[in-house]
């Protein structure tokens, strides 16, 4: 088992896409949880391992829909003290998830179970000053120092979706435009071009002429991210979009 778990690793480096490798993952962790259930402490640590590929791989091809179930399994070994080298990296992946999808309870519930070590680790620090920032509104810098890299981004994007939706719902609402400048900042993006894909992505009618945006002004706008997240935390993003103005 352990030499097909080192095959299953290698094929996902080398091609995620791969087209068996869903079958594979299937047929592996079928053969794993049988002899897991006859042969605990001989199969545990493959199992840990598995669990560990199976989230990347979930990750990369950005299913998230089978992720949870995945992540969570993965949990329940580290929280049942099995050690990996990378526990405190998936940890802090677990951690980011449950903010994107403003499962608030179960954050908290696993920051109690974590050891006073793991807060020590650089991507789990992170997590958690991202939390702070969260509720506090502080969004002008929400990143800090840290680069987003690995698979964590899919979470990450999706929490900068969400608050750049609210934000440009309180634009739509309040203003008739913006200086691009000032548009670039509030929407905590990079460019003129970025600020005009979200538009798109989001159906906005934004016009953009003469280093000006002009917003449509339309209220009423389904939220597809974390509708809860945006109600609790709606009187923050109007406070901060008011400091950049």
């Amino acid at each position: 088992m352990e030499q097909k778990l080192q095959l299953l690793y290698s094929s996902i480096e080398v091609d995620p896409t791969n087209p068996q490798i869903p079958q594979n993952l299937k047929h592996l962790k079928l053969e794993i949880f049988n002899e897991l259930a006859v042969n605990r402490l001989a199969t545990e640590k493959i199992a840990l391992h598995f669990c560990e590929l199976e989230v990347t791989y979930l990750l990369i091809s950005r299913q998230i829909e089978n992720f949870e179930l995945a992540i969570e399994r993965l949990m329940k070994f580290y929280n049942q003290g099995l050690e990996s080298k990378d526990k405190a990296h998936y940890t802090g992946i677990y951690l980011i998830y449950l903010l994107s999808f403003n499962k608030f309870a179960q954050y908290y519930s696993q920051i109690e179970l974590l050891p006073k070590e793991t807060f020590q680790n650089p991507f789990v620090h992170f997590v958690l000053q991202l939390e702070y920032k969260l509720s506090i509104g502080s969004y002008s810098d929400l990143l800090g120092d840290y680069h987003p890299t690995g698979i964590e981004n899919v979470f990450l994007e999706r929490i900068m979706d969400t608050i750049r939706l609210q934000t440009a719902l309180s634009a739509n609402a309040s203003y008739k435009s913006l200086s691009l400048e000032n548009a670039i900042k509030l929407f905590n993006v990079k460019s003129v071009q970025e600020l005009q894909q979200f538009a798109q992505k989001q159906n906005f009618k934004w016009k953009f002429d003469n280093h000006q945006v002009y917003f449509d002004n339309v209220q009423k706008q389904e939220n597809p991210l974390n509708s809860e997240f945006l109600i609790q935390n709606s009187l923050r993003y109007v406070h901060e979009f008011d400091k950049i103005i």
